[in-house]
């Protein structure tokens, strides 16, 4: 098995894109196949080099390795010995009309109640006349004459899928200036990569019946395809130009994990649950790309940050203290952990727990009863703190005063930390010492 995603360096990666490249690496790992990068820069006016680096950035740091990668920029000679051979046998053909030619002829249709089929009329022109046409300084775009049968191929997604080619226009495969168009170096660059299985998006559908005539015309076979439905907003409505801020960089800037992103899209829009599991060996265990619904999936931040904020609950110290960049000096980063994990969405959030260590607040402002800063000054238990000082202190704070519950509890918790919530404060306490307690009650 081999597999490909081929992104176009003009602009970054967003979740839709990336939910293709997902979905192939990981139908491809789970069938310990080879994966290919392919970046489609035939476009030399919008592709980048800068965005075909930071392309590679993100897949890489979601965790997607490639086992072969290539420009299609460095394949043109290739290209050109397939067009050779699609001219000399008839598949393509060049046209003369001009673009407003043919939008006055697609108007023309529709307003018939016909279909905007392109009418072939530039077949019916002879050697000669195509010979003048071009002396004359007109340069022809080509199609590509598809033969007139049912395309059909067994979609690993959606089944069945059939085109008449009578209800399909020609498609114009290189342009008037000579550059190529989408389909022929797709095509050809499967063909020589030996690509078995294609996984992209539902817009590609039309595509995929032009394609499949292109590797016959090539006498090669057709890779098996997949087309999986487009992500939508809540309201199922199309990203549109909004997708710009749902890029991969943008993503990975707020604080995702990797493995958040990666659990996400290759779950969403599918039969399986999407789990907060840390271990991507779990994750592609339980891949099927049979479970991805025919459905459009909606995206929502709100479920992203929720999974983020669980996936954060379920590392373990070992799994995320290089990523740690706390603030404060001198803070035991194991125990901040276990203080603040449950209470985070993003990593970094563990920065404003790591900051109410040293916080203090206004006792007279807050009303604190004074017997009860009195009697937790008088019970502070011996150092070093543990995950049993609490008990032991709330257990004598209780004795002196009676205090219990929330009048017990809710005091306490303004003290130390200056919130009414948040994490246990049983965990809180090892991150302190003496001296530090006794600034929070007041003593300096």
């Amino acid at each position: 098995m081999k597999c490909r995603f081929a992104p176009s360096p003009t602009g970054l990666l967003h979740v839709g894109n990336a939910r293709s490249a997902v979905l192939n690496w990981a139908y491809c790992k789970k069938n310990n196949g080879i994966f290919v990068l392919r970046i489609d820069d035939t476009d030399q006016l919008r592709s980048t080099k800068e965005y075909a680096n930071k392309i590679k950035e993100n897949l890489t740091w979601l965790g997607l390795n490639w086992d072969k990668t290539f420009n299609q920029s460095d394949r043109i000679d290739n290209y050109s010995l397939k067009i050779d051979k699609l001219k000399k046998d008839g598949r393509l053909y060049p046209c003369f009309e001009t673009a407003e030619e043919l939008s006055l002829k697609k108007k023309s249709l529709l307003s018939a109640g016909k279909p905007p089929i392109y009418d072939r009329l530039s077949l019916s022109l002879t050697n000669e006349e195509i010979d003048e046409k071009l002396k004359s300084g007109q340069r022809p775009h080509w199609r590509f004459k598809l033969d007139e049968k049912i395309i059909e191929w067994n979609d690993l997604i959606k089944g069945v899928v059939k085109f008449d080619s009578k209800n399909l226009s020609d498609p114009i495969l290189i342009r008037e200036d000579g550059s190529l168009l989408y389909h022929l170096p797709s095509v050809i660059d499967d063909i020589e990569e030996e690509i078995s299985h294609i996984v992209r998006g539902e817009d590609h559908i039309s595509n995929t019946a032009f394609h499949i005539q292109i590797f016959q015309a090539l006498e090669a076979r057709s890779p098996n395809f997949a087309h999986h439905p487009f992500l939508t907003d809540q309201q199922g409505k199309g990203f549109g130009k909004r997708i710009g801020s749902l890029s991969i960089e943008n993503l990975k800037n707020e604080g995702y994990e990797n493995i958040t992103i990666l659990n996400y899209l290759i779950n969403i829009g599918s039969s399986e649950d999407i789990k907060a599991d840390t271990v991507l060996d779990n994750i592609l265990e339980n891949f099927d790309i049979k479970n991805i619904s025919n459905s459009s999936a909606k995206f929502s931040d709100t479920v992203l940050k929720s999974l983020n904020s669980d996936v954060l609950k379920n590392y373990n110290f070992e799994q995320i203290q290089k990523k740690i960049n706390i603030e404060i000096e001198k803070v035991d980063l194991k125990k901040l952990w276990i203080f603040s994990q449950n209470n985070i969405t993003f990593l970094d959030d563990i920065n404003n727990w790591s900051k109410i260590i040293n916080s203090t607040i206004d006792l007279e402002k807050h009303n604190i009863p004074k017997i009860l800063i009195k009697s937790a000054i008088e019970s502070i238990p011996e150092e070093p703190f543990t995950y049993e000082t609490w008990d032991i202190w709330i257990k004598s704070i209780n004795e002196k005063t009676g205090l219990k519950g929330k009048n017990l509890f809710m005091p306490l918790r303004l003290i130390l930390t200056g919130r009414d919530k948040g994490p246990e404060l049983k965990n809180f306490l090892p991150l302190l010492d003496k001296p530090t307690l006794l600034r929070k009650f007041g003593k300096t």
